[in-house]
């Protein structure tokens, strides 16, 4: 997959006869409601068992792409391929239950009537197999054997999320599309809850996509990361990548806690308020420097020292200073949590390992 929006993955894919075909390929997705773009050239590509996360605000088009793949919404524009068949274009539009997508809803939309075994296997009303074996099949490989009698109302939030998965994973789909799977789970939940997702889904080997505005959740649970802002994905990467090498300022800020600070860069350095730092990438010019709080280095000083604490939030496992430049600019830096700041203590700022800078 590309690692940024401004290759075009398929073109690549067809110029090397050793690249393996997508599972899943979107080129241009267009999608209109009214004079407002939904999705506005929607690129991307996922390889056989690859686990993807659609990462952006709300209204960033995120959950319409979703919906566009599972085959709810037609495209206005563009094409989607999933297991090497065409299923939407501007002129073909292949309805969700011939596109061999499982689905599993933010509610988890399990029917509260029916048995966990038979909620499962209502997803295999196109399978040609033994249903109730393979729906046997698929709660044991979520961890789920044993309660197939019960009603979904009595399982915990963890067991109906697992349920829902199991009904997706049943039909063998070549694809899995997740909207926003964990949000109605509390937040020590849903830790768990999304590393046994994670574990089941590459057990099945299957081929996933997550949308998700939780920045935490995206770079831990996936291989790929997909940023959509303004209904356009703006980078492709791996969660490392992302992060550490963010394509452009704004996806800089939007993933994870950023600091800016103007600088003039010369190539491969970069000279700001905090001195001459190593640069990532080359870069030229007037430019924004991104200074992730963890890259800031807090060290007591005189009282002459340019920098002074302003706040502190300890969190156990480290904190994040707020810290006032000599220009007055406010950086946040995280520390572990031994260390200890008061409020207006004289500090410097000393910068660890390469940046990333934007040109202005």
């Amino acid at each position: 997959m590309t690692e940024s929006a401004t290759q075009n993955p398929q073109t690549a894919s067809r110029n090397s006869p050793l690249a393996p075909p997508p599972e899943i390929r979107l080129e241009g997705v267009l999608k209109r409601f009214g004079a407002v773009g939904a999705a506005n050239g929607v690129s991307l590509r996922l390889e056989k068992g690859q686990l993807l996360a659609l990462l952006g605000p709300s209204g960033c088009g995120k959950t319409t792409t979703l919906r566009l793949i599972a085959g709810f919404e037609e495209v206005d524009g563009g094409e989607i391929e999933i297991g090497g068949q065409v299923v939407a274009s501007s002129r073909l539009h292949l309805p969700p239950e011939r596109r061999r997508v499982g689905m599993v809803f933010q509610e988890y939309a399990l029917f509260p009537h029916l048995s966990v075994l038979d909620n499962v296997r209502f997803g295999l009303h196109l399978y040609t197999g033994d249903r109730a074996r393979r729906a046997r099949d698929v709660l044991e490989l979520v961890g789920l054997a044993g309660v197939e009698d019960r009603l979904p109302h009595e399982l915990s939030g963890g067991q109906q999320q697992r349920v829902a998965l199991a009904r997706a994973l049943a039909p063998e789909p070549a694809l899995v599309l997740l909207d926003e799977p964990f949000s109605n789970l509390d937040a020590g939940l849903r830790v768990r809850v999304r590393a046994e997702v994670r574990a089941i889904l590459k057990e099945a080997n299957a081929t996933a996509i997550f949308v998700t505005h939780d920045q935490e959740e995206a770079l831990s649970l996936v291989d790929r990361v997909a940023v959509m802002l303004n209904g356009q994905v703006h980078q492709v990467a791996s969660p490392q990548k992302v992060y550490r090498q963010p394509v452009s300022r704004e996806v800089a800020a939007f993933v994870g806690e950023a600091n800016f600070l103007p600088g003039t860069a010369n190539g491969r350095t970069v000279e700001c308020e905090l001195g001459t730092l190593e640069l990532q990438t080359p870069v030229t010019g007037p430019v924004d420097v991104l200074l992730r709080p963890e890259n800031l280095q807090v060290l007591p000083g005189p009282a002459a020292a340019p920098g002074r604490v302003r706040s502190t939030l300890f969190f156990g496992h480290d904190q994040l200073l707020s810290v006032e430049t000599g220009s007055g600019a406010m950086l946040n830096a995280r520390l572990g949590p031994s260390f200890y700041f008061a409020q207006g203590q004289p500090v410097h700022l000393a910068v660890k390992g390469p940046v990333m800078a934007y040109t202005k």
